[in-house]
């Protein structure tokens, strides 16, 4: 069986994860972790509308992200930055949709506390630093760099509490479908 938390693992990375040098497109591009995420979510073990509502909203985004990269990758920077801070928030209100998903699929409650836990911490880090590079386009030339790496940090914070979630809940994973296949035989 398929672990839906590793396709949720790489979908983040793939969102987060900008690998674009010399000028060239990221290597990585946002709609494939989008990919991964609607394909994670229709893996997780619900009939919850909150499966359906993430899936469809991670494949809108997986679309609406296409065009910002293609946007990037032909140069014409039509969107520029305010289509990159519009993709940021839609990102935060999908991942919104997903911890919902995961605290209603979360029997356990160690796993459900913790999900709880990051959710909250998960989700003031990303509005503060998506607060702050919002905000880092109107400071002057000389430190809008460094006001922009703070919000970045904060979003870094976000992605490794979002990692260590999904490992935590592969773990989990791991355990009940190990016993599921004992129990079996």
């Amino acid at each position: 069986m398929k672990d839906p938390y590793d396709y949720l693992f790489s979908g983040m990375g793939f969102v987060f994860i900008d690998l674009s040098f010399f000028g060239l497109p990221d290597i990585l591009p946002d709609f494939i972790g989008y990919l991964f995420f609607a394909y994670g979510i229709h893996l997780l073990p619900s009939f919850h509308n909150l499966k359906r509502w993430s899936k469809n909203f991670a494949i809108i985004l997986m679309i609406m992200s296409f065009f910002v990269e293609l946007d990037q990758w032909l140069g014409y920077k039509v969107l520029g930055e305010i289509g990159i801070q519009f993709m940021q928030f839609l990102f935060i209100v999908f991942m919104y949709w997903v911890f919902q998903l995961l605290l209603h699929i979360h029997n356990n409650k160690p796993l459900e506390a913790k999900t709880f836990k990051t959710y909250q911490k998960f989700m003031a880090f990303m509005l503060c630093g998506f607060v702050i590079q919002a905000f880092s386009i109107n400071f002057d030339a000389s430190i809008r760099g460094s006001v922009y790496f703070i919000g970045s940090l904060f979003q870094l914070l976000s992605f490794l509490l979002f990692i260590n979630l999904c490992r935590t809940c592969h773990e989990y994973f791991k355990k009940i479908t190990e016993n599921k296949v004992h129990s079996l035989e």
